[in-house]
């Protein structure tokens, strides 16, 4: 996705209290590139609402706001990507559910961020998102990750550059910095990605991540 234009970028904000939402507009107006708040909400059904007549770049929303479940939030926000296809959200969130942040990341434009995070590294994420990039948080990819055993024998069969992808994808980093870090294309680095993905028979990044536990105890074993 290319990055936004040099004027301002549209964002709304949806958080259930107003007071998170305060400090989260004065926490956008330190990052590095230029924003404008055009929406506030303390529901996801009302901010919804609110995009449809008023249009943003980006929405900056926890899963849930006043007197809504979850999953009716979560069904909402979905429901909004369908209808306002361009729109890219940035799911930052108290929520450690893996089955609640799973079913999110099958929406390309979704990224999803922890509010567990270090404040540095939700800046630095955010402005990842504001230029055009998607991310998941290693935070929010450890909360992904199954407490149960899996059958991890298909990763003895991924190299070694296919690992080093892998690792550097659980610790946050873009496929752009990876391939940076390794002095290598990003068409190189994904496809180190997608190899290992076909090896692990994971369809999106939800699976992968699902499978990081596993994964980095391996490596760590190797």
């Amino acid at each position: 996705m290319d990055p936004l234009s040099q004027k301002p970028i549209g964002i709304a904000l949806m958080d259930r209290s107003p007071l998170t939402l305060a400090g989260l507009s004065c926490f956008i107006g330190t990052l590095n590139e230029p924003s404008e708040i055009i929406v506030q909400e303390t529901s996801m059904t009302a901010v919804s609402e609110g995009l449809l007549y008023q249009p943003v770049d980006i929405l900056i929303t926890e899963l849930n706001g006043l007197n809504e479940t979850t999953s009716q939030g979560r069904e909402t926000l979905l429901s909004l990507c369908t209808q306002l296809p361009t729109l890219r959200v940035i799911v930052y969130t108290r929520n450690q559910k893996g089955d609640d942040l799973g079913k999110l990341l099958d929406v390309t434009n979704i990224s999803v961020i922890s509010r567990g995070d270090e404040l540095q590294l939700v800046g630095e994420f955010f402005n990842r998102v504001f230029n055009g990039e998607r991310v998941l948080s290693p935070l929010i990819g450890s909360y992904l990750a199954r407490a149960d055993s899996d059958d991890v024998s298909s990763l003895h069969n991924l190299t070694r550059c296919e690992n080093d992808v892998l690792t550097s994808l659980f610790n946050g980093m873009s496929l752009r910095e990876i391939a940076e870090l390794q002095h290598r294309s990003i068409k190189t680095i994904s496809a180190h990605k997608c190899n290992a993905m076909r090896k692990l028979q994971v369809k999106n990044d939800s699976e992968l991540f699902s499978l990081r536990k596993n994964i980095t105890q391996q490596f760590a074993c190797d």
